[in-house]
């Protein structure tokens, strides 16, 4: 199924039911870049209703100071697109 329709299927439930969406974001690769899959399935434990997984990149000026400094990190750290979508399918998968 389509991401976009798994999102709008969560919100129409959730107002359904009067309840607001938990959205954690995450960039990936920090604080490490092993520390991305734990926090994915930690927020999914918690009951996160969907996660954002921010990927790092070198020019974040339209985000906010925090998530800046997890970029760079992230970087310095070896994140990459493809270490990202590593991790993804990693969390997607259950391993």
């Amino acid at each position: 199924m389509d991401d976009n329709v798994l999102i709008s299927k969560t919100f129409k439930l959730l107002g359904s039911e009067g309840r607001t969406a938990l959205i954690p974001y995450l960039t990936a690769g920090y604080p490490n870049r092993d520390a991305t899959v734990p926090m994915l399935e930690r927020f999914k434990d918690v009951g996160a209703d969907i996660i954002e997984l921010g990927i790092p990149f070198s020019d974040p000026l339209a985000d906010g100071p925090t998530i800046q400094r997890s970029s760079f990190r992230a970087l310095e750290n070896g994140t990459t697109v493809a270490s990202v979508l590593d991790d993804l399918r990693t969390f997607r998968e259950g391993k």
